[in-house]
């Protein structure tokens, strides 16, 4: 069993964007524990609990999250980034591409592997 982060382009100023991204990074996520891997889908996970927010500035939810991504980030053995538009601008992203390369883990573009899940 492969143990997956799944990372994905996440905030936008067009909450219509945000919330497609939502629902797409939910359809890997399912793809991928469908085929009998574990997932961490950042995303999913986050986007419900950013709606109801009411301490938090839009503005610093991504620093809000990521000592919570750092856990998921340590138990899971690579990364796979879902490779909508914008994910190679995502600052989050680029932590976690960071964070498995330096570990010396498999960083992988969800269209370059996708083949493996069907």
């Amino acid at each position: 069993m492969r143990k997956i982060f799944l990372a994905c382009p996440y905030s936008h100023s067009d909450d219509s964007v945000v919330q497609d991204r939502f629902i797409e990074c939910n359809k890997v996520a399912a793809t991928i524990i469908e085929c009998g891997h574990a997932v961490f889908s950042q995303v999913t996970m986050s986007h419900p609990i950013n709606q109801v927010l009411e301490k938090t500035e839009k503005a610093n939810i991504g620093k809000m999250w990521a000592p919570v991504d750092a856990v998921f980030l340590d138990l899971m053995e690579e990364l796979i980034i879902l490779d909508l538009d914008g994910w190679d601008k995502s600052t989050g992203i680029k932590r976690e591409i960071k964070f498995y390369q330096q570990r010396g883990q498999r960083v992988s573009l969800w269209s370059e592997v996708k083949h493996e899940f069907s």
